[in-house]
């Protein structure tokens, strides 16, 4: 029978010291209180250092990528202008093949 990885995994357990563990979201430390569930304290993960062209060439990027994002939505609304433009032009050929509305006046 082996049980040395259980017995070293129940020893752990056993201990009343809390546990570590690291959130995959935000990466910050929690401690947590092993009876009870509790967090006792939040560790934040300290802040990554970014040198000053990485923080203007990201601007840049995100710069040019709103301009492309703007030209696309423009091109988008023009396309759909022309399509409102002919469908308006479409329905005046139209109009006068409607029928006009009795007026109460002619029925007199």
């Amino acid at each position: 029978m082996h049980t040395t990885g259980s017995s070293r995994y129940t020893s752990r357990m056993d201990k009343k010291e809390p546990l570590r563990v690291q959130c995959t979201c935000c990466e910050a430390t929690l401690t947590v209180d092993r009876l009870s569930g509790e967090v006792l304290f939040t560790e934040k993960p300290k802040k990554k250092t970014v040198s000053f062209e990485d923080a203007v060439q990201k601007v840049q990027r995100e710069k040019e990528t709103a301009e492309d994002r703007f030209k696309e939505a423009f091109q988008r609304e023009q396309g759909r202008m022309e399509l409102v433009d002919k469908k308006f032009e479409e329905a005046m050929k139209r109009a006068d093949e409607l029928e006009e509305p009795i007026r109460p006046m002619d029925l007199d």
